[in-house]
């Protein structure tokens, strides 16, 4: 920088803070809501035969949709990175929950249709955090 010249840089933890909400509030929703899925009446709802498992895989749908349209209107310049972080750690939380869960708690391996279960709901929530991302942008960008 040269003589007076100033750069107005937002300080280190203000770019962790727009990741970090956004991962909370995906977070927030999401533990709950999984922990009653998972433990209603002593089983998961998706083994109790009816459809009322839906209830909070839209719950947790929402959340990630949400998340990703808070970054995105938190940073409307960086909103698919910022969805694309959100997503990550709050899927890396919410993995190592339900494995130790399933490990740990109730000594249970993981089957192969749950792995695949994982694997759509990874990109599930993926493309419902990009899309949130791309809403949030959009909304900043149209309060100016």
């Amino acid at each position: 920088m040269s003589g007076g010249e100033r750069r107005n840089r937002l300080p280190r933890g203000a770019q962790w803070a727009k990741i970090a909400l956004p991962t909370c509030l995906v977070l927030i929703v999401s533990i709950p809501v999984m922990v009653i899925e998972e433990d209603w009446h002593g089983r998961p709802m998706i083994d109790e035969g009816t459809y009322l498992w839906i209830l909070p895989a839209f719950l947790v749908a929402s959340a990630f949709l949400f998340g990703g349209a808070l970054a995105g209107f938190r940073s409307p310049s960086t909103a698919v990175g910022h969805a694309v972080l959100v997503t990550t750690f709050a899927l890396v939380i919410l993995l190592l929950g339900a494995m130790l869960r399933r490990f740990w708690v109730v000594h249970e391996g993981v089957p192969i249709a749950v792995l695949y279960l994982w694997c759509f709901g990874i990109i599930g929530a993926l493309m419902l955090t990009l899309i949130g991302s791309l809403l949030g942008r959009r909304l900043a960008t149209n309060r100016y």
